[in-house]
């Protein structure tokens, strides 16, 4: 069984998967024995908040007759759902142990490999909505999150030399 899409619903899903993200960097920081590491898994998960913050404020926006809450076709909805169940460490905390837990370089490549998840979800979503409001808005989620890669590949950069 697949979930059902719409534009609106393409908007839920990003808050849900911004939230995913926090609650995961927030536990791996609990368990994580490095000063390092931990500061730099709740900064990760600050930038989630804030990017869930910005996401609700969105959906109440576009909720109040913004997007379109029609169900997309079936062929769509599938295609969305398998792009969906891969985004945001579908391999959870122990994904991330295996990389390295307490290495911030690990951590970073990991936070650049879900941003990037992230960003073809959101692009697809912009590609099967066939209205263009919606593609402007699913267009300026993955704006953001694009700045967002960028800052993190920027990091992972400066740690790295």
């Amino acid at each position: 069984m697949f979930h059902t899409f719409s534009d609106l619903e393409g908007i839920r899903i990003a808050i849900e998967m911004e939230r995913r993200g926090e609650s995961f960097y927030r536990r791996a920081a609990r368990v994580s024995r490095s000063a390092e590491t931990i500061a730099l898994l709740n900064a990760l998960a600050g930038d989630e908040t804030n990017h869930r913050a910005e996401f609700e404020r969105l959906y109440r926006r576009e909720a109040e007759g913004g997007l379109s809450e029609a169900a997309y076709d079936d062929e769509t909805n599938a295609y969305l759902t398998a792009i969906a169940a891969e985004v945001v460490f579908p391999e959870g905390l122990m994904g991330l142990k295996d990389a390295g837990f307490e290495d911030p370089v690990a951590v970073l490549a990991s936070a650049i490999a879900s941003e990037k998840d992230s960003i073809l979800f959101y692009t697809e979503l912009q590609s099967c909505t066939t209205d263009a409001h919606a593609r402007s808005v699913f267009g300026e989620i993955a704006r953001q999150e694009r700045g967002h890669l960028f800052r993190l590949q920027r990091q992972l950069e400066l740690i790295s030399r």
